[in-house]
């Protein structure tokens, strides 16, 4: 006797049993990884800003690097353009405090 498969089994399962299955497996954080897993695929190879280019199996680039995911786009920032980037809106908002105050 052969076991089904996940979409087989799902198939035959009725609303109620999918919905626990997917709860746990929500649960045990494999959703919240597969999805992790699909947007790392949808990585750039570069910088958004500078272009700099990024290397996916570097380890310390990977740590260093930081990432925005805002509605399945995924943008890439270098650890410079990010400082700066950071450093800007901190002015920003110093500016707006002194001009409120």
């Amino acid at each position: 006797m052969t076991l089904p498969t996940l979409p087989t089994l799902a198939f035959h399962m009725n609303r109620k049993q999918r919905r626990a299955m997917a709860k746990e497996a929500k649960e045990d954080g494999q959703e919240d990884l597969s999805e992790k897993m699909i947007l790392f695929g949808k990585l750039g190879d570069a910088c958004l800003i500078c272009e700099k280019s990024f290397d996916k199996k570097n380890k310390e680039m990977v740590m260093s690097w930081n990432v925005v995911v805002r509605e399945e786009e995924v943008r890439l920032y270098c650890p410079e353009c990010w400082d700066r980037a950071r450093g800007i809106v901190e002015d920003f908002k110093e500016r707006i405090e002194n001009k409120n105050a």
